[in-house]
């Protein structure tokens, strides 16, 4: 039986905006009648796993994590800091066509990418750079961690990001991997560890639904994961579910809206089933897992 005020408790969440009430509740008790045995969770890392800002300060991205370091020359962080300054607002301006978009994202990922290959970081390098980094979990994700892992719920992270830096926060935060698959840029690195090379294709925020269609031996193997959760911060996150359409009963979709509110709230309304504002931790993703046991 489906807990109607656990879900009104959900959709009332002073975090959480939603556009069809009704919709949602429908989908969720739809997954709750297949259990957890039927559902995979579908989530992207930085800003969405992780914090966009914490008591104010603004908090690293995965890539950030390298482009700070302070291991890094002061070039490379001047030429990686200009990056940011130039496409970033960009990311997040919703008046730049999606098509326009996608180009410039693949430029700017390509750029930032050669830099760190440029650099030459090493294996310690990246993992110095991920012990000291200001990328920081989302509070009580850890919980909803362990709760997948209890429930036998496989966690695909679909990230545009650095994927030995995520593999190193988790790591630290002694993140189980059990039941967890990364899907990231994953650094390839030379006899003498040092880092080569990307591992193709470079994945941007731009191209997650060509990438997915990539990764079909996972996704064929959790084919009877009929309904997903899908967590993301960007618009362009909802290309996650790309792989998962063509099988799945069910896709409720729940976005971050970390910068710019007042001027794209109504953009993410129209792309999430569910839009969570105010950068807090994982309670309200928690809630809502917790409404299809």
């Amino acid at each position: 039986m489906l807990d109607r005020e656990g879900v009104t408790k959900f959709l009332s969440g002073e975090n959480i905006r939603c556009r069809d009430t009704a919709e949602v509740s429908k989908k969720i008790c739809d997954m709750k009648k297949d259990g957890y045995s039927a559902l995979q969770i579908l989530a992207d890392f930085d800003y969405t796993i992780s914090h966009c800002r914490f008591e104010k300060e603004r908090m690293s991205s995965s890539f950030g994590a390298l482009e700070r370091y302070s291991g890094m020359s002061e070039e490379f962080r001047a030429k990686t800091r200009a990056l940011y300054d130039h496409f970033y607002p960009q990311e997040v301006d919703p008046n730049i066509p999606p098509e326009i978009k996608v180009g410039l994202m693949t430029e700017w990922f390509t750029k930032s990418a050669g830099c760190i290959i440029s650099e030459g970081v090493s294996k310690e390098t990246v993992k110095n750079a991920a012990d000291t980094s200001k990328v920081k979990l989302r509070g009580k994700f850890d919980v909803f961690a362990e709760t997948l892992v209890r429930e036998e719920v496989p966690l695909l992270v679909f990230s545009a990001g650095v994927g030995q830096i995520i593999e190193r926060v988790f790591s630290n935060a002694k993140i189980s991997p059990d039941n967890v698959k990364i899907i990231a840029n994953m650094l390839e690195f030379n006899s003498e560890d040092n880092a080569v090379q990307f591992r193709p294709p470079l994945i941007t925020t731009g191209n997650k639904s060509t990438v997915a269609a990539q990764e079909k031996e996972y996704f064929n193997s959790h084919i009877d994961r009929v309904n997903s959760i899908l967590l993301g911060d960007n618009i362009e996150d909802i290309q996650m579910s790309a792989c998962v359409r063509n099988y799945s009963k069910n896709v409720l979709t729940v976005g971050f809206l970390n910068d710019r509110v007042e001027d794209r709230l109504e953009l993410y309304k129209s792309t999430f089933d569910v839009v969570i504002l105010n950068d807090p931790d994982f309670t309200d993703v928690i809630q809502l897992f917790e409404c299809l046991q």
